[in-house]
């Protein structure tokens, strides 16, 4: 029985997880909770935990991102499967830099969510569907050290989001009406993507970021 931990902020996708998993026999929701605290206090609580699936995109406390890292050192046993509505490249590299096995979009399957539970629990990687040995991944992207210089400038999810957003040609106040914040915080976040990719202007950076797969035109 490979037991699991469901970390999202989303009580009905957590229902539909439940329900999908309770039709496989090797496979248990152990429990959910919605943010990074209680997801620590829950594997210190329960170490018999074998996957932990992950929302990258948690709104309190922790970010999800920061979170792999920290189920990467706290809890090394527990395999990461991150779950996310997001399909970019840039997602991908960071969540397997911060210790992720698999990264899925949420619309798969539920047989496909099932397949990569079990892979990343024998130790495998899984990413949209495609499933290698971990090393074999760490080989496309060049090594451990090519990876990690990719990492995309600790860029935070929604910096990404709104970079992404940006570059599929939304305006700020379409951005703000996306992310369901004010026009000012859209500013803050371009400002902060300048700042951390080191150059002047937001069209500057959308070219880094494209000719670096960290956004898809």
């Amino acid at each position: 029985m490979i037991k699991v931990l469901l970390i999202d902020d989303s009580s009905v996708f957590a229902l539909g997880l439940r329900m999908a998993l309770e039709r496989n026999s090797d496979l248990h929701l152990a429990g959910h909770v919605t943010t990074s605290g209680e997801a620590v206090a829950w594997l210190n609580a329960h170490p018999e935990v074998d996957v932990a699936i992950v929302d990258i995109t948690l709104e309190q406390q922790t970010d999800g991102l920061t979170l792999l890292g920290i189920l990467r050192e706290a809890f090394p046993h527990v395999a990461a499967l991150v779950l996310s509505h997001y399909k970019i490249p840039a997602y991908i590299i960071q969540s397997i830099t911060y210790g992720a096995r698999g990264y899925l979009a949420k619309d798969s399957a539920p047989a496909e969510i099932a397949a990569a539970i079990r892979s990343i629990a024998n130790g495998n990687g899984v990413f949209f569907g495609t499933t290698l040995p971990n090393k074999e991944i760490i080989r496309l992207f060049g090594g451990e050290e090519n990876l990690n210089a990719r990492r995309p400038q600790d860029l935070s999810p929604k910096e990404l989001q709104v970079l992404q957003l940006v570059t599929s040609g939304y305006s700020n106040a379409q951005i703000a009406t996306a992310l369901g914040v004010a026009t000012t915080t859209v500013d803050s976040y371009k400002e902060r993507i300048k700042t951390k990719f080191g150059l002047d202007t937001l069209v500057e950076c959308v070219a880094h970021a494209v000719a670096s797969h960290l956004v898809e035109v």
